[in-house]
């Protein structure tokens, strides 16, 4: 299960995000009314795999076209590691 929720600048990604859950956030509606910046918080994600990190850069390209500058919080390990054996770290756009 995967739960997304928007607070002022900050959507929560709640669960697991991978194959069986990205698809009912298909299209992603989140950021069409979203100017200037949004923090992406992901502390609460517990499962990522492939289908779930390639979902979120499609989000991260979506939200570059409309000029929205995404920030990623408390990006999980395990998503890390599947973005450094995929070569896409370093579009990953991660808090500091």
């Amino acid at each position: 299960m995967l739960n997304i929720v928007k607070q002022d600048e900050v959507i929560t990604f709640t669960g697991e995000l991978n194959r069986d859950t990205v698809v009912n956030f298909w299209p992603f509606t989140l950021l069409k009314n979203v100017s200037g910046d949004i923090v992406f918080d992901l502390a609460a994600v517990a499962h990522v795999d492939t289908a779930g990190l390639a979902w979120l850069l499609q989000q991260l390209g979506q939200a570059n076209k409309a000029n929205i500058q995404v920030k990623l919080r408390n990006t999980p390990q395990q998503l890390k590691s599947l973005a450094v054996v995929s070569d896409v770290f370093a579009l990953l756009p991660l808090e500091s």
